[in-house]
């Protein structure tokens, strides 16, 4: 894409929106070097957003060396005007004591300034760390009372964390019912704590239905990301999850890289910091981890603490799906399709045929088999062929995907691909029935008849 020139700002407010444009690709070439220049220069000139977003750019390391201690300098010249958003990182910086000295009373102290404020994620971490039971400022009152202002504003790491005090009982009646519908709120939203803690209710039955199913459903979706939790439940391993850390521990190897970025990120069991999230997943993702590629492209599809930007989603996703990683191939063709950045259907075929061969489990291969069908049903980036669409379409039905339980059936009813059938087209049909597809029980209602 070419970008038309645009004339040189001079106030800080145009450094700053040129600093957001180079940042987020929008309007100017991807650039984080040319971000923190255009925001350095407004920064120079005392502006408090700039400021903070220089201490933003050391701390996810973006256009800079990644820096805790720069990150500090920024973020208290900000803070020091009485920027919202810097009074509320200093606080974190002074919980975890990165680049700073730790002091748990100048996080409170601030914390509850940036609270005063609205700040959304000093409601989460004024919350942790009153929620903290080693701690000696333990208050599970203070905890629910900012956990339920967070909530308020439908802030997912607060949601999460105040379903946990519900399913638990703490300084509230104990209601798993309440516990879920929190957890269903913040899991849509991409809570990976609140997905396994969903998926866990499920499993046991508690506030709703049992559902090995669905348990099993969340669970892989937390799985995707890397979630350490999730993949030893699938491997039927032991883990036992972190507890609350105010001060973040090491991380040298990928895996470990991973898991800190997505506590980060998370907000459950660390200091929420998305910019603390994101330098950790890219410095996994750059030691080979193709799982904290995905989760990078879902930050980036989703808007999760940033921006949504398919272009970046892209980036990351193309490069897993470069590296053999499914779920990245399967996102990678489901963005390049329906965002319609691009016309080539042979990219998405070979993209979803990348996923069908290389899909981490059997949801991810049903989705990608099911678009196979599509593109071989419809001649897209390849010669029609309703043989090739129906085996893709039985193949995905089998696997549990009802979209594809319905096309196998009218394809068998229609005699596309294959000789009629109507006892085979109503097993499919009466798969995808079972699924809720009305369209199946009316089918099935007319071959009866």
């Amino acid at each position: 894409m070419k970008f038309k020139p645009q004339s040189e700002p001079k106030t800080p407010e145009e450094l700053m929106r040129r600093g957001n444009e180079y940042r987020i690709g929008e309007r100017q070439e991807q650039s984080f070097g040319k971000a923190v220049e255009y925001y350095h220069k407004a920064a120079r000139r005392n502006y408090a957003p700039a400021q903070y977003m220089m201490g933003v750019m050391y701390e996810c390391g973006h256009g800079v060396p990644q820096s805790y201690r720069e990150a500090a300098k920024w973020y208290e010249k900000a803070f020091n005007q009485g920027y919202r958003r810097a009074t509320s990182a200093m606080a974190f910086l002074w919980e975890s004591g990165l680049g700073v000295k730790r002091s748990r009373s100048l996080a409170i102290e601030h914390y509850s300034t940036a609270a005063e404020g609205g700040d959304l994620r000093a409601y989460n971490n004024l919350g942790l760390i009153y929620r903290d039971r080693n701690s000696p400022e333990h208050n599970d009152h203070g905890a629910v009372v900012f956990f339920q202002k967070g909530n308020l504003k439908e802030f997912q790491p607060c949601q999460c964390n105040l379903a946990s005090m519900y399913e638990k009982g703490l300084d509230v009646s104990r209601d798993c019912e309440t516990a879920v519908i929190l957890f269903k709120r913040s899991a849509r939203q991409g809570n990976l704590s609140a997905k396994r803690s969903l998926a866990e209710m499920y499993s046991l039955g508690l506030g709703i239905p049992q559902s090995e199913t669905v348990a099993r459903h969340l669970y892989l979706e937390a799985a995707r990301w890397g979630d350490p939790e999730a993949v030893a439940f699938l491997k039927d391993e032991d883990f036992e999850g972190p507890s609350y850390d105010s001060i973040p521990p090491r991380a040298t190897t990928p895996m470990e890289m991973l898991a800190l970025g997505l506590r980060y990120l998370d907000g459950s069991t660390i200091g929420l910091s998305v910019p603390s999230a994101i330098f950790w997943l890219e410095s996994a993702a750059k030691a080979g981890s193709t799982a904290a590629m995905f989760a990078l492209g879902q930050i980036y599809e989703y808007g999760y603490g940033v921006e949504r930007s398919s272009k970046s989603a892209m980036k990351w996703y193309k490069w897993g799906a470069e590296k053999g990683n499914g779920t990245c191939a399967y996102s990678y063709a489901y963005l390049y399709e329906q965002a319609g950045l691009v016309d080539s259907p042979q990219v998405c075929l070979a993209m979803y045929q990348t996923a069908a061969d290389n899909a981490p489990d059997e949801d991810i291969k049903s989705d990608a088999l099911y678009s196979l069908g599509l593109f071989h049903s419809n001649g897209m980036g390849t010669e029609q062929s309703d043989e090739k669409a129906l085996a893709c379409f039985c193949q995905s039905a089998d696997l549990g995907n009802a979209s594809a339980q319905y096309m196998a059936g009218i394809m068998f009813l229609e005699g596309n691909g294959c000789e009629r059938s109507e006892e085979k087209a109503s097993k499919y049909l009466r798969m995808a029935a079972d699924q809720g597809d009305d369209r199946a029980v009316e089918i099935l209602s007319d071959i009866a008849n």
